[in-house]
């Protein structure tokens, strides 16, 4: 199997995005462009010609590709690679000169909002109108930018900002990041020998183990070195939580999540709306972990045991198998799903096992329009890492889909990011689950199932609660042990009566990088899953006359307003009652289960 695995193993190349050998000759390429931005600021005019201000938008989006290149090679150099010191190199140069690239443009972004700009007439509205028709691809995103007007700074305020961001904030996330990545874990399973585990990923991977033994060890050993380093993740906590509440306030934003409701197209609302009923379904939950507990013959479920397999009978799959069966799936769902994720395999843009240096988890990078996604793995053998393979991939399906559009409007925005990944793992589960004829690995397939909703829904949901009450309760003034025993609360009442929680998991709370690298992002994950929920099941109901809707809201990207985009498809965001519909399907799941057995 150790062979095989080798063999397997996929690296990705980045030569599309940019050779190594050539980021001087790009990095001073890009800074001479630089030069000619003045010049297009002096044709900044209200009552400018149609055919002048395509040219800035052209210009402004050429010149934005090539910094991507330039920023994302060596981002994604170092993401499988943590210790190489001429990533972090170039990595640092390429994001120095991205600050410099947005102080010089800053003055046209700027004006195109309606800021008041020295030497220039401030866009009026009706202009402003007229000049952004003319770019239908660009026109969303523009109008939208200039209700952003009101929580802009003034120019020299910005470039203050950019500086902080890059050698203030983002440095922490990079200590936080290189902290991580040299922890060594001591697993410590009684009647064995002490064994040092290298990465996250490994040890994370026991949490899933039948084994009590093994699954207890690992938390331990996690939880045990995230608490020996405390001191210093509170300090990049506490410093990102006040950097980014004084940067919020000073803006003018009503809240610290409405900084990121904004960005996200989300109205304050729909993600109060979300937030309550998430948290108002924990009972189905809840209900989950006593079956499990009587189904493993536990009288109650401790921490440790939430994602222990039900039964001792499931299934390894390597990657190639992986690959081919998720492939298959895409093809009998929809062909053009298929073809365009082998398309990211054929281009070499998967990285796919884990190793000493790489990061772990997984995730999907969008560069530009003209090349596809890539997609980091970290593939262990086992049937999640499937589903991770399918999330993954739909994300880069959903990229593709939208690459006909312009750099700017090519990401979907938040409520219809995780559309394509969440509809094909539930595709994937769907077919395995309906094959499979052996009782317990339906029942096992099932509880998994349940257990990655519960991860990806209500769990995620309690990061963002704790976060609105961490953000408050830093600013007020709390220590490390404090804020651990606030993390403690949000566990007890997420699990209630369910599960006993030791107290070591207090300290889980360091583990979350999300709070820290992307305040209040979390709820992305339990909005996009159950809007996901929500229409895998007007599909299954309408049957492949929907998949042309689907294909809609993919082709989109984030050219168009996602409210409206939803409610072409009868989607109200803010109604409590969408969302309650998408938990009926989880019963559904957690009834099947009971009947089971």
């Amino acid at each position: 199997m150790a062979k095989k695995t080798i063999k397997e193993k996929l690296s990705w190349n980045l030569d599309e995005i940019l050779k190594a050998k050539d980021f001087e000759k790009l990095y001073k390429e890009i800074e001479k462009e630089m030069g000619q931005i003045e010049g297009w600021v002096k044709k900044l005019k209200p009552e400018m010609k149609e055919e002048t201000f395509r040219g800035i938008m052209d210009f402004e989006e050429e010149l934005g590709k090539k910094i991507t290149r330039l920023e994302y090679m060596p981002y994604l150099w170092e993401q499988v690679d943590q210790k190489n010191q001429e990533a972090k190199k170039l990595k640092g140069r390429a994001d120095d000169l991205g600050v410099r690239l947005a102080q010089k443009s800053r003055v046209i972004s700027h004006w195109l909002i309606g800021k008041e700009m020295e030497g220039l007439k401030r866009l009026d509205d009706k202009n402003a109108k007229r000049l952004f028709a003319t770019i239908p691809d660009l026109e969303y995103g523009l109008n939208y930018d200039r209700t952003a007007a009101k929580y802009t700074l003034k120019k020299d305020e910005e470039d203050i900002i950019s500086h902080k961001d890059v050698n203030g904030a983002n440095q922490l996330i990079n200590l936080r990041e290189i902290i991580e990545t040299e922890f060594e874990f001591d697993l410590k399973i009684k009647g064995k020998k002490t064994k040092k585990i290298r990465t996250l990923s490994e040890l994370l991977s026991l949490v899933h183990s039948p084994k009590k033994t093994e699954r207890k060890a690992a938390y331990r050993a996690m939880l045990f070195k995230y608490w020996q380093n405390i001191d210093k993740f509170f300090l990049v906590y506490s410093a990102i939580v006040k950097d980014w509440d004084y940067e919020a306030k000073l803006r003018g934003y009503k809240s610290p999540i409405t900084v990121r409701n904004f960005g996200n197209h989300v109205p304050d609302e729909a993600v109060e709306t979300l937030l309550k009923v998430c948290r108002n379904n924990r009972e189905i939950f809840q209900n989950y972990f006593k079956y499990k507990a009587k189904r493993l013959g536990m009288k109650r479920l401790e921490r440790w045991d939430i994602y222990a397999p039900l039964e001792k009978k499931t299934k390894k799959i390597n990657f190639e198998e992986a690959k081919e069966l998720v492939l298959e799936t895409f093809e009998n769902f929809l062909p053009k799903f298929a073809k365009l994720a082998k398309r990211i395999f054929e281009d070499q843009h998967v990285d796919s096992h884990p190793s000493s240096v790489k990061r772990s988890g997984a995730f999907c990078a969008t560069v530009m329009p003209e090349i596809s996604p890539y997609i980091m793995l970290n593939h262990d053998n086992q049937m999640r890492d499937v589903f991770t393979m399918a999330h993954e991939l739909g994300h880069g399906i959903h990229s593709l889909y939208a690459a006909h559009h312009r750099m700017g409007s090519q990401h979907a925005n938040l409520p219809l990011s995780e559309t394509a990944s969440t509809f094909g793992e539930m595709v994937l589960f769907e077919r395995i689950f309906s094959a499979e004829q052996n009782i317990d690995i339906k029942r096992s397939m099932l509880s998994e199932k349940m257990a990655d909703s519960f991860a990806s829904i209500l769990r995620q949901n309690y990061f963002v609660i704790f976060e609105k009450r961490a953000h408050e309760a830093i600013q007020k003034g709390i220590t490390a042990e404090e804020l651990s025993e606030m993390w403690l609360s949000t566990l007890k009442e997420q699990f209630g009566n369910s599960v006993k929680i030791d107290k070591i998991f207090k300290y889980e709370w360091c583990v979350i990088p999300h709070i820290v690298n992307s305040p209040f992002y979390c709820y992305a994950y339990n909005f996009g899953e159950l809007l996901s929920f929500a229409l895998f099941a007007r599909y299954k109901k309408e049957g492949k006359s929907f998949i042309a809707k689907i294909e809609k809201i993919l082709a989109a990207g984030g050219s168009e307003d996602p409210d409206k985009i939803l409610k072409k498809v009868g989607v109200d965001m803010r109604s409590e009652k969408f969302w309650q519909g998408s938990f009926e399907i989880i019963k559904e799941w957690q009834k099947e289960l009971e009947n089971l057995g």
